[in-house]
């Protein structure tokens, strides 16, 4: 009795000495603010080769080149164009769960619509190709600096001529 009693209590610290000395794997990417720190590189790519597309860009456009070591360091912070792209994510996040998954949801509960011709039925899968998420895309078209005014032509024409700007008003006189 007493030698069971003395393997299984050998036993049992073995159990708790071996996950002592075993580590849990470590994140495999650094510095990672907005993604998942578990990401998997399939992942990562994924999201990466999204954003290189949507922009037109390479990876340099974001991350620090290292010359000396001829690689990249994508932990890096020191380009302000990453931590830009950090914001615009987390912009895009907040409007998607915003307004976007509340409209999915009701729409997945309803599957008639009455059309002014006849019923529609809407599937999941319509709903989701229904429904353009905010993307890096959505607004870049793969330019890094995607345009702020609307072109000068529309569907009825070109548009008249903008008024010239008012000029800068004179700076105030010192007394």
């Amino acid at each position: 009795m007493k030698k069971s009693i003395l393997i299984i209590t050998t036993c049992v610290l073995s159990v708790f000495l071996f996950q002592a000395f075993t580590t849990s794997n470590p994140p495999m990417f650094k510095n990672l603010k907005v993604l998942p720190k578990d990401i998997s590189k399939d992942g990562l790519d994924s999201v990466m080769h999204h954003f290189t597309a949507s922009l037109g860009v390479k990876c340099n456009y974001c991350h620090v080149r290292m010359e000396a070591e001829r690689k990249m360091d994508f932990a890096s912070d020191a380009k302000p164009e990453k931590l830009i792209a950090r914001k615009m994510m987390l912009m895009s996040i907040g409007i998607n769960t915003t307004y976007f998954k509340e409209i999915e949801e009701e729409m997945s509960k309803k599957k008639d619509f009455d059309s002014t011709a006849e019923k529609i039925t809407i599937d999941g899968d319509s709903v989701k190709n229904m429904l353009s998420y905010v993307t890096c895309f959505t607004c870049h078209h793969g330019d890094p600096h995607p345009q702020t005014k609307p072109p000068m032509e529309h569907h009825e024409g070109p548009m008249p001529p903008m008024p010239p700007a008012p000029p800068p008003p004179a700076p105030a006189q010192s007394k």
